[in-house]
């Protein structure tokens, strides 16, 4: 099943070991990115990672490969909404979407994606 994460959001939920108030969310994203290939030693869900910001901003160097795709968007929630639209209707009961931000976890369902909150893919992540 494709995964699409909102970053920041699952960086700032109150599950998260790596949350970066008052400190360094570059140091944060990395370390979610870390995560996440570990994870994907152990599931093959190809995950698409989006952040709110440029890659100017992120301001970190990474690769994309075919089962992590990092995403610097201006709007993270746009470009979730539009993912979730350009996904093939009749296969959206695959996609989960990562996300505490109730109007996206609502338009996930509301297309028939499985919207995943933030704290809960946290337990999978540590599971």
């Amino acid at each position: 099943m494709p995964i699409i994460i909102d970053g920041w959001n699952l960086i700032r939920s109150r599950a998260s070991r790596i949350d970066d108030v008052g400190g360094d969310s570059l140091g944060s994203a990395r370390l979610l990115m870390n995560f996440l290939r570990d994870f994907q030693r152990t599931h093959k869900d190809p995950i698409t990672l989006v952040f709110d910001s440029t890659h100017e901003y992120l301001g970190m160097e990474y690769t994309n490969t075919p089962k992590l795709k990092i995403v610097p968007a201006r709007d993270a929630d746009r470009y979730i909404k539009k993912f979730i639209d350009d996904f093939p209707e009749r296969q959206r009961s695959n996609l989960r979407v990562v996300s505490s931000d109730n109007d996206i976890y609502y338009y996930a369902k509301s297309r028939y994606a499985v919207p995943v909150k933030s704290e809960q893919f946290w337990e999978k992540l540590n599971s």
